[in-house]
């Protein structure tokens, strides 16, 4: 059997050298202020640096039969170099801030160059569905291990990024609930709003546009347009005592849960309504035909068969409420946008990241657990 490269192995491994050889991996400045002068990583290092070109050499070659364990290797090798790299930045960056404490190090294109090819390297391992795939998860846990080590015994002290999270502490663990209140409080009740709607639309064929059409709608107005329309309503409820109690008003908080409460009813609501058109009409026809009512075919056909579309519709919610829930810091209502607008406006880079990885590291993670729990609903189906 003739052997071929896999291509997409082949570029990313590549591309990923590339950017380790080729690009900035790193700027040091003095201060938060003054420009500063950028370095390659082979500038900064020794040793480690021919360590890491033989490892994106390694992930090349394996691009040639690509096979699953070879994807196993390949999802495994990528994250520890990644890993590696950000030590050795650590470790330079604590040398040479001995003599300059104000010195901070901030990350070029190198660097988010190779974390894309990381990423994607990562990402089509996995696709491969090797037999062994949890050896990449559990590489990736090591990893992962290994720097919340290296952050929380101060290796990374002088990245510029910790140096920002150092000095608004207090406030980011705040605008960190203030971001899962909205986002997560939103889906709820969007969720809560949704299915009942969804649910109305399939039982009743001639509901079915005057409840989609109008969540189709909402979904094509722009987030600043709505905060505007929402401003006016929101403001006189303000003045009743029960809800000037809870802080409504025109702007904070309940503009923007309000915006993104509306903005998860087309997700849910469309795939509630897919979900129980799915179901095959004989099985319920088959429970009747047992003896089951209205009541007990929902909870115990209908709504089981329907769950892994509702969930994904979730999902796609989940995932689209945290990132716009960053646009609730336009309106004052806090969340982790906060520090992206404050980032904009004070031309820094790290506090603006400061608010977007959380935001990265919450989809991922959240998308990745409703993926996994949609597959085993379906699994169990079978």
């Amino acid at each position: 059997m003739k052997k071929k490269l896999d291509y997409p192995q082949l570029v990313y491994s590549f591309l990923g050298l590339l950017a380790l050889l080729l690009l900035n991996i790193s700027e040091v400045k003095p201060n938060r202020i003054a420009p500063g002068e950028k370095f390659r990583l082979f500038e900064l290092s020794g040793l480690p640096m021919m360590i890491f070109v033989m490892g994106f050499l390694v992930l090349m070659l394996l691009s040639y039969d690509f096979s699953g364990s070879k994807a196993v290797v390949s999802g495994i090798l990528s994250p520890v170099l990644f890993a590696g790299i950000l030590f050795v930045l650590g470790r330079v960056s604590l040398d040479m801030a001995k003599d300059a404490p104000t010195m901070r190090l901030t990350f070029s294109a190198g660097f988010y160059g190779i974390l894309l090819m990381v990423y994607l390297l990562v990402g089509h391992g996995l696709s491969k569905k090797p037999r062994r795939q949890y050896l990449i998860y559990m590489g990736l846990l090591l990893s992962g291990a290994v720097m919340v080590f290296l952050l929380t015994s101060g290796q990374f002290q002088v990245f510029s990024i910790m140096k920002e999270f150092e000095n608004k502490r207090a406030q980011f663990f705040t605008s960190f609930t203030e971001h899962l209140f909205l986002s997560m409080g939103s889906v709820l009740a969007g969720l809560l709003l949704a299915v009942p709607l969804g649910y109305l639309a399939y039982r009743r064929k001639k509901l079915e546009s005057f409840v989609m059409v109008p969540l189709s709608i909402l979904e094509t107005i722009p987030s600043l347009s709505l905060f505007g329309v929402l401003l006016v309503p929101l403001a006189a409820l303000g003045r009743l005592p029960f809800f000037k109690a809870l802080g409504v008003s025109g702007i904070g908080w309940a503009p923007a849960f309000v915006a993104l409460t509306l903005y998860t009813l087309l997700p849910i609501g469309r795939n509630t309504l897919v979900g129980f058109s799915t179901v095959d009409q004989s099985v319920i026809e088959a429970a009747r035909g047992m003896g089951m009512n209205r009541s007990e075919i929902f909870r115990r056909i209908l709504f089981p068969l329907a769950l892994p579309i509702i969930l994904t519709g979730l999902r796609i919610a989940m995932v689209q409420t945290l990132g716009g829930a960053v646009l609730a810091g336009l309106v004052g209502g806090g969340g982790l946008g906060s520090f992206v607008f404050l980032g904009l406006a004070e031309g820094s880079p790290d506090l603006v990241l400061l608010g977007v990885i959380p935001i990265v590291v919450m989809t991922l993670s959240l998308d990745s657990t409703l993926k996994a729990l949609v597959k085993r609903l379906r699994r169990d189906e079978l």
